[in-house]
């Protein structure tokens, strides 16, 4: 892989209500009683979850409101496509396997 991406990424997105957070902040800032309304989660353990997801880079909190750092998700983005593009090359030449020469 060309780039590292943080392993503070990785461990923030580990916590499936930190995902859950971060996809609701995708289509638009807001603040962490309105993410504990619509979640139905503690409003103390939003604010935990929105200050992992902040320290690694995925949100900004400024005014009372989270937003997803879109550029953050880049390195995610790219770590995947080529993981999943050698994985793809992988699974090809198994299925194919050459056939071995024959010796002369």
């Amino acid at each position: 892989m060309t780039r590292t991406t943080s392993p503070d990424v990785f461990r923030a997105l580990a916590e499936p209500v930190r995902r859950r957070l971060l996809e609701r902040l995708v289509a638009r800032p807001a603040s962490a009683g309105e993410l504990s309304r619509r979640l139905g989660i503690p409003r103390v353990n939003v604010s935990h979850h929105l200050g992992v997801l902040a320290a690694a880079g995925l949100v900004e909190l400024r005014q009372r409101q989270a937003a997803v750092r879109p550029a953050a998700l880049l390195p995610v983005r790219r770590y995947f496509d080529e993981a999943l593009a050698r994985a793809a090359i992988t699974l090809s030449e198994s299925a194919n396997p050459v056939a071995p020469q024959a010796r002369r």
